[in-house]
């Protein structure tokens, strides 16, 4: 990472913000930009503040969370959301994942845990288990047309062989410098991959494009 990261919490509990908000100052490369207490404040602070990260709970008095996060992922310029929720609701966590979520943290989880998702996010990851990332995605798969291959079916959005390869690695979760040394490429290099990957899948985020990749068949680890 590079310069501190913007974080901005959403949490109708006052004391819930300040317990995150003093885990989080623990951490040098964090900047708490805002808090608000409703999905409507929330909104309102993501617009003025424009924040990296985004700490939303699943649970909000004004708006169900879930709906919420969908708002959340249509604000430009794109942020990451992380939610938090008070128990290990399986339910609720799928259903984050396929609307955007990049990951989620136990509302008792240590501060060690909160920094180490928020690591994970700011570095572009997605702190989500993979295998509960597919079987959030799985349900809601297109089908692709039978007979092609995934790289096929990745051309048929102008992705390169090269961006698929890149492609591929950001879903199984790896960050820049991880593809990046898989791949025997600089990492500024891995970035501009990306950022031309979101672009040709009008994905809002890497976390997005990730998700669109599950669902149309472009993954290499869902051939056949």
């Amino acid at each position: 990472m590079t310069g501190p990261r913007r974080v901005l919490l959403i949490d109708d509990h006052e004391m819930a913000r300040r317990g995150l908000a003093a885990m989080l100052s623990t951490a040098d490369w964090i900047e708490i930009v805002g808090e608000a207490g409703s999905c409507a404040e929330g909104l309102e602070a993501v617009r003025a503040s424009t924040p990296d990260i985004v700490l939303l709970d699943i649970r909000m008095p004004d708006e169900d969370g879930l709906s919420c996060l969908e708002k959340l992922k249509a604000v430009e310029p794109p942020v990451a959301v992380v939610i938090v929720t008070l128990y290990d609701d399986r339910r609720y966590v799928l259903e984050a994942i396929r609307r955007g979520a990049a990951g989620y943290v136990l509302k008792d989880a240590s501060t060690s845990d909160v920094i180490t998702t928020l690591s994970a996010v700011a570095d572009g990851q997605l702190a989500i288990d993979q295998q509960l990332l597919r079987e959030a995605l799985s349900s809601r798969r297109q089908e692709p047309p039978p007979g092609e291959s995934p790289r096929q079916r990745a051309e048929a959005y102008s992705l390169t062989t090269r961006e698929h390869d890149v492609l591929n690695l950001v879903a199984e979760g790896m960050t820049n410098k991880e593809i990046g040394g898989r791949l025997s490429i600089t990492e500024d290099t891995v970035k501009k991959h990306v950022q031309n990957i979101i672009w040709k899948l009008r994905a809002a985020d890497r976390t997005q494009a990730a998700i669109m990749a599950f669902r149309l068949g472009l993954l290499e680890s869902e051939a056949g």
